[in-house]
Parts: structure tokens; C-alpha cells; sequence
């Protein structure tokens, strides 16, 4: 029930809402992916940038094409237009969680984009073990895409 609430909340961008609805679902589906991919995104729109990155990191290690391949429209993926309305604001994050948000966003459309947000993020805190990994993970699946794609 708290996942159908949820997906309603979400697909009306309601992400306060639905970040309560998500979390309460995933307490009851810790391995639910499709949960946990729109609740990283909820994250990022509630301001809860280093539960967004925790999150992330985990469903990363864990499988990282399946936010790769996450589809605007089969998926409701917002980022596209997330990303988009992030850059057309002013910034109301730091620099430093704004990189952050837009390199988590950005794997859900271009994982080229992704990596400059997280590259730009750890030039503004390089002591920060989580961005860093974010870093290596996203370079690792670049260098792997380009070597299939050399094949």
C-alpha cells in the first residue's frame, strides 16, 4: 500500500510525500530497487543530499545500470527535468551538494555528465570518501561501456 501511495506521490512530484510513503515501503522491501531508485531522486529533492548519496552508492555498487537504464517515461524518471530545472535556478544548495545532486541526476540520463558533477564535487571537498567513490564506481562502468563498445 505505502508503494502504490508512494508512486502517486512521486509521479505528482510530490517528493516530500512520497519520500515517507517510499521509506515506510522500504522498510518492509529493503531490496526493492525500483524503491530505492525513486527515493534516491526524492532525496535529492528534499534536501537530504547525503542520505541521496548513501543511498545512490549502495544501489550503485549493487547494480548500477539499473539506474543507468532508468526510462523518463516507462520508469517516471523526472531527472531529465530535474536536471534541467536545476540549471535553469539559482543555486540553493552549496557547491559542493549541488555537484553532488546533479552527478546522482545525471546517471539517470548521461553517465558522461554524471562523472564532470562528481569530478567538480570532489574539487571542492577531495577529503570526502563517499564522493570519491562515487567517482571510481561511475569511471569504472565509463570504462567498461567504452571497451564494450570497442569490441
Amino acid at each position: 500500500m505505502n508503494e502504490m501511495l508512494g508512486n502517486q506521490y512521486f509521479m505528482a512530484r510530490n517528493y516530500p510525500a512520497a519520500e515517507i510513503e517510499l521509506e515506510k515501503s522500504l522498510e518492509k522491501f529493503p531490496a526493492h530497487k525500483g524503491i530505492r531508485r525513486k527515493l534516491i531522486v526524492c532525496y535529492t529533492q528534499t534536501g537530504k543530499v547525503r542520505n541521496a548519496l548513501q543511498a545512490f552508492l549502495s544501489l550503485a555498487k549493487e547494480d548500477i545500470d539499473f539506474i543507468i537504464n532508468a526510462d523518463p517515461i516507462e520508469d517516471d524518471c523526472p531527472c531529465p527535468e530535474l536536471v534541467e530545472k536545476m540549471n535553469s535556478l539559482e543555486p540553493q544548495l552549496d557547491s559542493l551538494d549541488r555537484e553532488i545532486v546533479a552527478g546522482i541526476l545525471w546517471l539517470y540520463c548521461d553517465i558522461e555528465k554524471s562523472l564532470q558533477h562528481f569530478d567538480n564535487a570532489v574539487k571542492f571537498n577531495n577529503d570526502d570518501p563517499t564522493v570519491h567513490a562515487a567517482v571510481k564506481l561511475i569511471s569504472s562502468k565509463l570504462k567498461s561501456i567504452s571497451s564494450n563498445q570497442v569490441l
